[in-house]
């Protein structure tokens, strides 16, 4: 009988683990013309199932934390990029072990400013870490292409 539980217990453990981020985190990244010339604002937008969560651009901590950040390919057309701004204040938290937390639950916007060489096909990826009160999934990176 306690190999029989032991067992259960594990199948459970290696069933959450198997659980895949990006149907956790679904993401929409779009691109809107700025005033100026060459200059693009970038809105990621992220759906987060409940009871998960992911990091803000400055997630505090120990240093540890993955942030949610937009990475843009080696031969990206971009030239300035200015910070990702999230569109609301993010949960604060202490969480012991790991001190003061900062992150997202529900539905979170971010925009970043970007300035192009020239107008082109922009690729990049988000890239994240979803975590519950349980445990953090490994970091996560969803590829997008945007045609500016």
């Amino acid at each position: 009988m306690k190999q029989l539980i032991t067992i259960f217990f594990l199948v459970l453990s290696l069933q959450s683990l198997a659980q895949d981020p990006k149907q956790i985190v679904q993401w929409t990244v779009t691109a809107t013309k700025a005033q100026t010339a060459n200059h693009y604002i970038l809105t990621a937008s992220a759906h987060i199932d409940k009871g998960w969560h992911v990091f803000a651009p400055e997630p505090g901590g120990d240093g540890l934390l993955i942030p949610t950040e937009i990475k843009f390919e080696d031969k990206s057309p971009v030239k300035n990029q200015g910070k990702l701004i999230a569109k609301r204040k993010p949960i604060n938290r202490n969480m012991d072990g790991v001190g003061m937390v900062n992150y997202y639950e529900g539905d979170i916007s971010f925009t970043i400013d970007v300035e192009v060489t020239k107008t082109a096909t922009l690729n990049g990826v988000m890239s994240y870490q979803c975590c519950n009160e349980n445990m953090c999934l490994p970091p996560t990176e969803v590829p997008f292409t945007l045609k500016l």
